[in-house]
């Protein structure tokens, strides 16, 4: 086999929700109830490891039959929202999937609460939090409408006599949007869209039972819990959860013991990773590795190639949105000579996409225009936001990115709205200058803005990464011609600290 070709797997048959089915719109399913029924034929299979722990299928569905027990003993019902403040674990993976199996909302919250806002304000009905989490413990316990009730001896369990309703109609989860203007959005998505969006994520990507996953992605953000975990859970994969703030080093001597074949990663992890390498700092073995899966973010094409040496397998671009279920569409970069490397793919089995002009007419392939997304795992709505428009399952949803397809049906993105910029009477987009930034320096991020008749440019070096702005604006005048002088401005924000910082 090729050392950039991806191994084929049974095809998967999207699934189609029934519009006369009940609440799980599976037939009266739940998609854990689906996830147990195809784990019983291979019930000694390991399931998760955590460090030194692991658990079989047989043993994670028996430990969430417990913890399940344990929550309706708390009080939770059916379609009670239940925030699982708690980093990627083996505890949080089964409770995640114990809220499932009781018909009640699990909404994972790996980041700091106090994105969320006025907690009272939020109809959450519970807040599942690790013993070890003392900070948020001790917040949620001194705010008077939270009731501290015993659960088991991992969580502690906080209610909130301020949420007045629950969830309805089909609701599974709930996920976190960054949403155009970047704050948070908190996105219902149903049992059976998120059903298709897995079935559909396992054909695009081949996964396989014999898979090993390594996941550092916070399960918090959609493409880490739908794209990554559930997806492996859905063919009876074996999930390797590693510790975030350790990630970097954990690869070093995990990968090669547990025999890693898929590892899932946003722009900053992968530019991390290849300056590492470049430096002769990762020492990793990645040779069972089938592919990388890129999403979150755009990357730059310079980012894939090298990550293809690093890693010798192929880049998988993918491309979505946490309101679109998350995952929409899918590019397997094989060799680095691929001339389509730009695009990010073709949509996913049963996922259509369009551009549209500014009346919502459909534009012919070639056209620049808004990216719609057509695919039954596009949300419910959000949650709890009435002034936010409501979206069905089998509707669509409008995009801010900006792009085309080409004659074969592949998808390129050129950036948001109002990413563009003009020079000498040219047309621009934001893309291009951070092409030219990650190419010639080591940044984990560049963030580009509008102001008044400026654009600013803040950036994140790379640990022990020296930066001369005199350099910066040189490749940029390069790039761009001397009218930049007075068009950007350049700020170093800082420096990474951290190996992990994302």
């Amino acid at each position: 086999m090729s050392a950039y070709s991806l191994t084929d797997s049974l095809p998967i048959s999207p699934l189609m929700p029934n519009p006369a089915s009940t609440r799980s719109g599976l037939g009266g399913e739940t998609l854990a109830n689906v996830l147990r029924r195809r784990h019983e034929r291979h019930p000694d299979k390991t399931a998760l490891i955590e460090g030194k722990r692991s658990l079989t299928y047989a043993d994670m569905w028996q430990q969430v039959s417990y913890q399940q027990r344990m929550l309706k003993r708390a009080g939770v019902q059916s379609a009670d929202v239940v925030a699982i403040c708690s980093p990627n674990s083996l505890d949080m993976s089964t409770l995640f999937l114990a809220v499932l199996s009781l018909g009640a909302v699990p909404f994972v919250i790996n980041y700091r609460i106090e994105v969320l806002g006025d907690l009272s304000q939020l109809n959450i009905a519970w807040f599942a939090v690790p013993r070890s989490s003392l900070a948020i413990r001790k917040q949620l316990a001194s705010e008077s409408y939270m009731t501290q009730r015993p659960f088991d001896a991992g969580f502690d369990l906080f209610s909130n006599n301020c949420a007045t309703s629950s969830t309805h109609g089909d609701t599974a989860l709930l996920v976190t949007s960054s949403g155009s203007s970047g704050a948070a959005k908190v996105v219902q998505l149903t049992n059976a869209g998120t059903l298709f969006n897995i079935r559909a994520n396992v054909d695009a990507l081949k996964l396989r039972s014999d898979d090993v996953t390594a996941i550092a992605l916070p399960m918090g953000y959609s493409y880490g819990l739908i794209g990554q975990f559930l997806s492996h859970l859905y063919v009876g994969a074996t999930i390797l959860l590693l510790d975030p703030l350790f990630f970097l080093h954990q690869m070093v001597w995990l990968f090669g013991r547990h025999r890693v074949t898929t590892l899932f990663l946003v722009p900053p992890m992968v530019r991390q990773l290849n300056y590492l390498h470049d430096r002769k700092l990762l020492p990793a073995d990645f040779s069972t590795l089938r592919f990388v899966a890129v999403g979150g973010n755009r990357i730059e094409t310079t980012a894939i190639h090298k990550a293809m040496q690093v890693f010798g397998c192929p880049v998988v671009k993918t491309y979505g949105l946490a309101e679109a279920g998350p995952r929409v569409a899918t590019h397997p970069v094989h060799h680095p000579a691929d001339p389509d490397v730009e695009s990010v793919g073709r949509p996913n089995q049963g996922v259509r996409v369009q551009i549209i002009d500014e009346e919502g007419g459909e534009l012919l392939p070639g056209n620049i225009g808004t990216v719609r997304i057509h695919s039954p795992s596009v949300m419910m709505g959000y949650f709890n936001a009435p002034a936010c428009p409501s979206h069905r399952p089998h509707s669509t949803i409008t995009t801010k990115d900006v792009g085309y397809l080409d004659s074969q049906g592949r998808l390129f993105v050129l950036g948001r709205k109002g990413d563009q910029f003009r020079v000498n009477e040219q047309t621009y987009w934001f893309r291009e200058v951070e092409n030219v930034l990650y190419a010639h320096f080591a940044f984990l991020k560049v963030a580009l803005r509008h102001t008044d008749q400026q654009i600013h440019i803040g950036a994140i070096a790379m640990r022990d990464y020296p930066v001369q702005e005199t350099d910066v604006y040189q490749r940029l005048r390069d790039a761009f011609g001397s009218p930049c002088d007075q068009l950007f401005v350049f700020t170093l924000m800082r420096t990474n600290t951290l190996l992990n910082e994302k």
